[in-house]
């Protein structure tokens, strides 16, 4: 069952994300792992040709790319007047 937690990391990556912190990628592979069809993880290489930025680890490399589905914002929407948002 997703938590409060997991939906705010869902809200965060609603347009989509670079994941940098170490909470926000457990959470959203939790998440993943709830139901797959709810965000898609985005590896490094295909983070890469999006962004235009290399990862080349001078600087702090993201654990990964993230954005939600359109099943994952219906989910968000769902839980938003659930939890009365």
């Amino acid at each position: 069952m997703l938590k409060q937690e997991h939906y705010e990391v869902m809200k965060a990556v609603k347009d989509g994300a670079t994941i940098y912190g170490y909470v926000d990628a457990k959470r959203l592979r939790e998440v993943q792992k709830f139901d797959s069809e709810l965000i898609e993880i985005i590896g490094l290489k295909d983070l890469e040709e999006i962004t235009g930025e290399e990862y080349n680890g001078a600087e702090q490399l993201p654990y990964f790319g993230a954005i939600l589905t359109g099943k994952g914002k219906e989910v968000l929407n769902n839980s938003n007047s659930e939890f009365g948002q």
